[in-house]
């Protein structure tokens, strides 16, 4: 499936996770550092599956520091010009609870030092001693770490390389540079990832490696939700059907009257998804039950595929279940109300160009926009 297909279908934006790993894999390569990759666990979680754990190593180690000695709950963290692309889309179609959000390339979140934190109000003060700066009056959830360096235009420029490496009669620009060229071939490109990822030997997958997770971000108390998950076999050898997806020490999301027992979600074959051959993808479908909750309370559990004993690999699952009504928008939505571009300078109008030249003359606006996008952040 394209990443077209799903401006019209679905809130997530995890539904791109395969394409944009690649996408945050490939910036590694191009720049060591630019962006490295977290994990939840202890006092760190996220509140939905479509949070990117990706940031700038200095950030990520400052994020990390804070989450020893305190909880710390991520809503968005990196984000991908694939993801932005979603969102904006979503956006001008009235879709997914967007109320606003920045044109592709140009969000704070494609900086790679960017988070956005649920329990920010308590977090502020240990934040701030680590470097972290909470710079926007009207976007109470959103951080910056200012020490790190802002990369966007990267994650453009990593798609542009993914693509070319994986079409070589259709190549174009790599300028890191969103325009037309650009967003014609992310409309066309595979929402999994491509079949060439990653350019540099460090950008290993994981043996069981998640490509995409199409499901709510959010669920109403009691409601029931069902995530159809994709796999990757990225090791040497077969799944077996009679594989058993886990949950150690359980999961408050267990549904009784669908999983096997509150620690066996089911085995491969049970979930749809059958044997899974080496270097082949299955889809699996999990199914969940949001617990009775009276305030926004975010959930996860670490699922691990497990075939005679043997852990093949995990796979994380997190949602949030919310009272308010708002079960049917994306995990991005809400929190738009003080939104401003915060450009920095960094992006000045009409230097659009090569494979995402925009063509005319707008040096006018050169004059004009920074003055009317100051004052706006967009998502």
């Amino acid at each position: 499936m394209s990443v077209s297909t799903y401006t019209t279908s679905g809130c997530s934006t995890s539904v791109v996770v395969g394409l944009s790993k690649q996408i945050a894999q490939e910036v590694g390569c191009m720049s060591p550092g630019a962006l490295v990759a977290f994990q939840p666990g202890g006092n760190l979680t996220f509140s939905s599956n479509a949070v990117l754990p990706y940031l700038h190593s200095t950030a990520r180690t400052d994020l990390l520091s804070v989450a020893s000695t305190r909880s710390v709950q991520v809503n968005s963290g990196f984000r991908t010009v694939a993801q932005q692309y979603l969102l904006y889309r979503w956006y001008q179609l009235g879709r997914c609870g967007i109320s606003a959000a920045a044109t592709p390339g140009r969000s704070n979140h494609q900086s790679g030092r960017a988070v956005d934190l649920a329990n920010y109000s308590s977090l502020i003060s240990a934040m701030s001693s680590k470097g972290w700066t909470h710079p926007i009056p009207g976007d109470p959830v959103h951080f910056e770490h200012p020490s790190s360096p802002d990369i966007r235009g990267k994650d453009v420029q990593a798609f542009q390389r993914l693509w070319n490496r994986n079409n070589p009669a259709d190549k174009i620009s790599e300028d890191g540079a969103y325009g037309p060229q650009t967003e014609a071939r992310l409309k066309q490109a595979p929402a999994t990832g491509f079949a060439v990822g990653a350019s540099c030997g460090a950008a290993t997958a994981a043996p069981v490696d998640v490509v995409m997770i199409d499901g709510p971000d959010k669920l109403a108390p009691g409601a029931r939700g069902r995530y159809s998950i994709t796999l990757s076999n990225t090791m040497g050898t077969d799944w077996p059907g009679t594989a058993k997806l886990v949950v150690v020490d359980g999961s408050e999301l267990h549904d009784d009257t669908l999983w096997t027992s509150p620690t066996e979600v089911g085995t491969l074959d049970s979930l749809g998804g059958g044997a899974i051959g080496a270097g082949a993808q299955g889809v699996i479908e999990i199914p969940v039950l949001a617990p009775m909750v009276s305030e926004v309370t975010a959930y996860s559990a670490e699922i691990a595929l497990v075939d005679n004993g043997t852990t093949l690999g995990t796979i994380q699952l997190a949602l949030s279940v919310t009272p308010n009504g708002d079960e049917d928008s994306s995990g991005d939505a809400g929190d738009e109300d003080g939104e401003h571009e915060h450009d920095e300078g960094e992006f000045e109008a009409g230097t659009v160009s090569g494979g995402c030249s925009t063509g005319g003359s707008i040096g006018w606006l050169a004059l004009v926009l920074p003055a009317l996008l100051l004052s706006r952040r967009r998502r």
